[in-house]
């Protein structure tokens, strides 16, 4: 069976989570904070960053893109990448655009109200978070409501890795107070209501308060 090493708390490896959860492809975790010295992580993920990945067969990966692509070539049932070139394009866009510009905005808030708290004996920054919640997470949302074609998936009628990708960023806003404007983002705030009914993300949610809840 494979191996994720992380914290599944992080958005990185709740996404490769999330993608084995979906995918119907059983998986271990191991609790591995980021920059470890353990012996495996170092070897798998020389920046030190989470999640890290050991495959069924004992190779040694990194990053959760690489680790969901490796996913989608041994297990292709319940793809997550679209066949038609075109909306594969778009789902690695998108893919992208949440680890990145919406990560900044989402881990910015997530840090603030949750992580930093509750690992790092982090003091909240009130004015950092109104920044945040006032100029960084709107055009983000605003992005992604131009982007939604249904209340269900950002490409074609079924899920792919586009939605996982948001997906997971949404739900570290949700952890940490954020509730999404329906009033101004209507779709967004529905596709999440739906993606949260997803029996992966309720298993993931679940996994996750026995952290925090510890």
């Amino acid at each position: 069976m494979a191996t994720i090493l992380g914290v599944p708390a992080s958005p990185y490896v709740r996404k490769a989570m999330l993608a084995h959860t979906v995918k119907q492809v059983p998986f271990e975790i191991k609790m591995v904070p980021p920059g470890s010295d353990d012996p495996t992580f170092r070897e798998a993920s020389p920046l030190g960053k989470i999640p890290a990945y050991q495959t069924d067969q004992g190779t040694l990966i990194s990053d959760s893109s690489v680790i969901i692509a490796y996913l989608e070539r041994v297990h292709p049932e319940n793809a997550l990448y679209p066949e038609n070139s075109e909306k594969y394009g778009q789902a690695l866009w998108l893919e992208e655009y949440a680890d990145t510009k919406m990560a900044e905005a989402t881990n910015a808030l997530y840090f603030q109200r949750v992580v930093g708290p509750a690992f790092f004996d982090h003091t909240t920054d009130e004015e950092r978070v109104e920044q945040v919640i006032n100029e960084l997470i709107p055009p983000v949302l605003d992005f992604l409501e131009s982007k939604l074609i249904s209340e269900h998936y950002f490409i074609g009628s079924a899920m792919s890795v586009a939605d996982v990708a948001i997906g997971s960023n949404l739900m570290s806003l949700e952890r940490a107070g954020y509730e999404i404007d329906r009033e101004k983002w209507p779709k967004v705030s529905s596709f999440f209501t739906n993606f949260m009914a997803l029996e992966a993300a309720q298993k993931q949610q679940a996994t996750e308060d026995q952290i925090f809840n510890r």
